[in-house]
């Protein structure tokens, strides 16, 4: 696997080959701005996809299983906080408990939009059930809201996609200071070599060249 010192190698000799303006440079910390918005680009773009090639280039970021407790309860819903790297819900199992049943999993669950809301919370067929462990959840940018009806939901079953590491410079300050090598890159070669592309792209100024814009990563691949 590639350090994040080889990495910026081929990234500068990318764009000093794109670059036809004189007395444009690059340096380290304008790599470090190039390449995370690049990669997180390369991951969002699979995830709008998510046909089975575009699921294999991102397996790696899927997380699995991750227990998260509720954050607040009001009278028909809990509240839970979304981890600081995810990207994209996979799925997710609510954990119920009723008197002496605890942690049962709401297997029949589905998201709905808020503006169905009212309609749903009063259909006997669709209302939240611990009977039939069927239940839904709304979700917005960083809450997930899992609906109850004589039930509660303490815990969650989170499955969802996590943005990539983001690399990062020892001193900020300092335009060409070492990078942190403790954060590891995350990428096999091939889709390396594709966000060197982009994040070259995205310094160059004549960025019109089609094989920099991400309307053409399906043609990358």
């Amino acid at each position: 696997m590639q350090t994040i010192e080889q990495t910026y190698i081929k990234y500068k000799n990318k764009v000093e080959k794109n670059i036809t303006n004189d007395g444009i440079s690059t340096d380290r910390g304008r790599f470090i701005l190039t390449f995370n918005e690049a990669q997180n680009k390369w991951i969002e773009f699979h995830l709008q996809q998510r046909g089975v090639d575009d699921v294999r280039y991102i397996q790696n970021f899927l997380v699995l299983d991750k227990k998260i407790p509720y954050s607040s309860k009001l009278e028909d819903h809990y509240n839970f906080l979304l981890p600081k790297n995810y990207l994209d819900l996979s799925s997710l199992i609510p954990l119920a408990s009723k008197g002496n049943c605890k942690d049962k999993k709401l297997t029949d669950i589905f998201e709905l939009q808020t503006e169905n809301l009212s309609e749903i919370l009063q259909d006997e067929y669709n209302k939240p059930s611990f009977k039939w462990r069927a239940s839904f959840y709304t979700i917005n940018s960083n809450t997930v809201s899992v609906y109850v009806d004589d039930f509660s939901v303490d815990n969650i079953l989170l499955n969802y996609y996590r943005y990539p590491n983001q690399i990062k410079q020892i001193n900020i300050e300092d335009p060409e200071s070492d990078f942190d090598e403790s954060i590891q890159l995350e990428w096999d070669d091939k889709s390396l070599d594709r966000i060197i592309s982009l994040a070259a792209g995205e310094f160059d100024l004549n960025s019109n060249n089609p094989r920099f814009q991400l309307q053409n990563l399906r043609q990358q691949k």
